[in-house]
């Protein structure tokens, strides 16, 4: 590599275990604040434009040789140091977004709450009239605030600008090597082809909620009540948290495998005021150090987040402690996102569900057509996203992109979403994409194991091997890749959508 990419490579370990190591302390609630300004001074390097010209002609001096390693290696750290560059251009009105959320109060009838606690009470109130008064609330506020979070979307315009290109999508398609138009088209079809599935059960859903809510167009429904209704709390009864955490344990267990990864993985599952109501994984070290952190809760929606969060960590736990720090610590973040969803989708699985839950046959079917209808309707959702954000990181955060956020919602939800959110609902760098081929990978990979291992290739240790190999190829091989391995064909997000339909309507 020339000499400004060999500093970056010598630096990469740290600058990673350092913003993990922020990451992972604010979103565990044991810091106010992430310091990210701080951390691109001390590696200025890995935000620089200069730094980002040394990659493209390391990487053009790389095809050259046809050298296919160094190719891998020195894309995804080019990849880094656009999104560095990025990150550094936001990072003032990130500071500005996280101490107005600090202080932000939103009314919930006689008390006042914080935006993230308002943001996580949202789908676990009961009462619709209050998630309709914490929903407002929250709208409102980032409505108000809107400079903020513009100023935070415009920079990835200004990156690409800075980096010499016509526009943003353009700069991501280039580092990524995704064509986010194409996926934009895939989208499109996928939310045809999956509307009438959608809405039969989607019906179903409101009305176990209240009993005379319909959806648009002809109702009233709201996205508080989408989301109340996707974590079906009328199926609590069979989620505790004593029960299912356990559940998860006995099934590592029976796979022969240590939940903690032989020490690897570290879970902070404690109760704690500022925690994130989601759970995710720190990697700090990579394979050594890996953060799980949960809240204590139960529900389904809960065991599919621990699923879906342990399948990211034992990725990670498990990639080749020799290979390259790129491929280690970089790679197709699509990948990962689709062993993670593997795992989730175990709630589709009768065997899985019996076995550790001990739940009867006819709950069981009523759990799959629910984790069935979940996985549907976060595809459509982020679907009706990827064209709202190629516009967004366009055209730029003005005020008048909201109405076409909430139509791209409405089109996809049924249900009416608050305008105020959409400078808030927006993954940064186009992350929509990641998740859209990850789910489309997913369907691939789940196929491969139930053809080669059987319908409880979930406990076979063979397919827990053949899972680890893959594991141990990092960044390795991106998602296109792996679905031509383990299919002969590429990617077809059309698929995830026919095969959650096909189980709705079984």
């Amino acid at each position: 590599m020339d000499r400004p990419l060999h500093t970056v490579r010598s630096r990469l370990e740290d600058f990673l275990a350092e913003l993990a190591t922020l990451q992972y302390r604010y979103g565990a609630g044991l810091a106010p604040d992430l310091p990210v300004a701080r951390l691109h001074a001390s590696f200025p390097e890995l935000s620089s434009p200069e730094t980002f010209v040394a990659a493209n002609e390391a990487l053009a001096k790389a095809r050259l040789r046809d050298d296919a390693l160094a190719v891998r290696r020195i894309t995804l750290v080019r990849e880094l140091i656009a999104t560095q560059v990025e990150e550094s251009l936001a990072a003032r009105a990130g500071d500005a977004v996280i101490a107005a959320e600090a202080t932000s109060h939103i009314p919930a009838d006689d008390q006042t709450l914080s935006l993230s606690q308002a943001l996580a009470q949202i789908p676990r109130e009961q009462h619709r009239a209050r998630r309709a008064l914490l929903e407002s609330g929250a709208g409102n506020f980032l409505w108000e605030h809107r400079g903020a979070y513009g100023d935070r979307r415009d920079a990835a315009l200004q990156a690409a600008e800075l980096l010499g290109f016509p526009n943003y999508p353009a700069l991501r398609q280039d580092v990524t090597g995704i064509d986010a138009g194409k996926l934009a088209e895939a989208a499109e079809e996928t939310l045809r082809r999956t509307e009438d599935a959608y809405r039969d059960v989607l019906g179903y859903v409101l009305r176990k909620l209240e009993p005379n809510l319909l959806a648009l167009p002809g109702g009233e429904a709201r996205r508080h009540d989408v989301q109340a209704a996707l974590r079906a709390p009328w199926m609590d009864a069979h989620f505790h948290r004593e029960d299912t955490v356990p559940a998860v344990m006995r099934w590592l267990s029976d796979w022969g495998l240590r939940p903690d990864a032989g020490g690897r993985i570290r879970l902070d599952d404690e109760a704690r005021p500022g925690k994130a109501s989601r759970p995710f994984v720190a990697a700090v070290r990579v394979p050594d150090e890996i953060r799980l952190v949960l809240q204590p809760r139960g529900g389904m929606d809960a065991l599919g987040d621990l699923l879906h969060e342990l399948g990211h960590a034992w990725h990670l736990a498990h990639v080749d402690e020799d290979a390259p720090t790129e491929l280690r610590r970089l790679g197709d973040a699509s990948v990962t996102e689709a062993y993670a969803a593997t795992f989730e989708r175990l709630l589709l699985s009768p065997p899985w569900l019996k076995r550790y839950l001990h739940l009867p046959s006819g709950t069981v079917k009523d759990v799959i057509r629910l984790a069935a209808f979940q996985a549907l309707a976060v595809l459509r959702r982020h679907c009706a996203k990827l064209s709202y954000e190629l516009s967004l990181s366009t055209r730029g955060a003005s005020a008048d992109r909201a109405d076409e956020y909430a139509d791209g919602q409405r089109r996809a939800l049924f249900a009416q979403p608050h305008p105020g959110f959409f400078l808030h609902d927006v993954d940064s760098q186009l992350y929509v994409t990641r998740y859209l081929r990850a789910w489309a990978l997913e369907t691939r990979l789940t196929a491969h194991l139930l053809e080669r291992f059987n319908e409880d290739f979930w406990r076979n240790p063979a397919a827990f091997a053949w899972l680890k190999a893959q594991f141990a190829r990092g960044g390795a091989v991106d998602a296109e890749g792996l679905a031509t391995e383990v299919s002969g064909t590429p990617l077809a997000l059309p698929e995830a959508g026919a095969r959650l339909v096909a189980i709705l309507n079984q």
